[in-house]
């Protein structure tokens, strides 16, 4: 989708009141705060400015789900926006975009262990090593540099604009530079940017497949140019394949990949997969919308089911459809307000 869209469209929408439509979980299950294995974690954003993220539980093995899941381990709410969570071991690194912070938490408990401050408008996490991490961010004009061991920011690299998803190759990051169409490439060892490459407008996504190569959703802009799904070799630093979208109103996002990393999975009005050795986009869609906003996307990493939701009107609770692998409806559930990224815990 396209990210600008969506910040003009919650700067309108914050201060709006609707009553939910029904309960917000019939089956849900407030006591069962305790994750496992194979559990996923979805990362509810809240109303911008006015109102508070929230986690949800859901347990594919019962189809049981927990809501407020910070706040039932804490006492507290988490605050806002919920943008990604990242596990780190047995910790899971929660990134709070507009109260500028990263909560820690305890995966399986979910008790809060520390607090990262300091930020401005913090995006994605990304682990380099044991002991160092990159945030990226929308206004400061840098990635921030975490010190995984003390929970500080202990330095940054100085950009420019607004970095999105980001991905670590042998010793190099890779960055989406939304601001500049670019894809940067990082020195993680010395913390330098090193180089970067023009890509298309708004590269918003990336990810790895099996031959080591990257992947990288560019949206386009607000009907500003046409999308591209481009294909980069890091080993020799260049682009290798572009797949154009047919129209400048279309608005791919989320890409996505499954366990074997030959599967890509991608947002664009619908759920579309892709093979990473076809040559054409995919013209019919995996999973049809069926008049739905879907607005976040995850694959299981076990047996490659589709979680997908659907914000609705980005101010009542959001639905989380779960999909099996061949794109059959397995189950679906009520979570938080604007559920965008989904974690399942390793």
């Amino acid at each position: 989708m396209k990210i600008v869209i969506y910040i003009s469209t919650v700067l309108l929408l914050f201060s709006c009141s609707k009553e939910e439509l029904g309960p917000q979980c019939i089956s849900c299950n407030e006591e069962n705060t305790n994750t496992e294995y194979a559990d996923l974690l979805i990362v509810n954003e809240g109303n911008f400015g006015n109102g508070s993220g929230a986690i949800s539980l859901y347990k594919p093995s019962n189809k049981s789900v927990t809501q407020n899941l910070f706040f039932q381990a804490n006492g507290t709410f988490i605050g806002n926006v919920a943008q990604s969570i990242t596990q780190i071991d047995d910790k899971a690194y929660i990134v709070i975009n507009n109260s500028n912070k990263i909560e820690i938490v305890d995966i399986h408990t979910f008790n809060t262990l520390a607090t990262i401050s300091g930020f401005n408008s913090p995006r994605y996490l990304l682990p380099i090593n044991n002991n160092k991490a990159y945030v990226t961010d929308l206004y400061s004009n840098s990635i921030q540099i975490v010190n995984l061991t003390n929970n500080t920011i202990s330095g940054s690299i100085s950009l420019s604009g607004w970095t999105e998803e980001l991905i670590l190759v042998n010793d190099t990051v890779y960055v989406c530079d939304v601001t500049n169409d670019n894809l940067l490439i990082i020195n993680s060892t010395t913390n330098t940017l090193i180089d970067s490459v023009k890509l298309g407008i708004q590269p918003n996504s990336i990810i790895k497949d099996q031959n080591n190569k990257l992947w990288i959703m560019c949206d386009g802009g607000i009907n500003e140019a046409t999308p591209k799904l481009i294909k980069f070799n890091p080993q020799a630093r260049s682009i290798e394949a572009t797949y154009l979208f047919p129209n400048t109103s279309e608005s791919p996002g989320n890409l996505k990949i499954n366990t074997t990393g030959n599967q890509l999975y991608f947002i664009n009005s619908a759920i579309y997969r892709m093979n990473i050795n076809d040559v054409s986009l995919p013209t019919n869609p995996f999973i049809t919308n069926n008049g739905n906003i879907y607005y976040g996307l995850g694959i299981d990493p076990i047996n490659e089911d589709v979680y997908v939701s659907d914000a609705i009107d980005y101010v009542q609770n959001g639905i989380i459809f779960r999909y099996s692998n061949t794109g059959a409806l397995v189950d679906q559930f009520n979570s938080g307000i604007i559920p965008g990224e989904f974690l399942f815990i390793k």
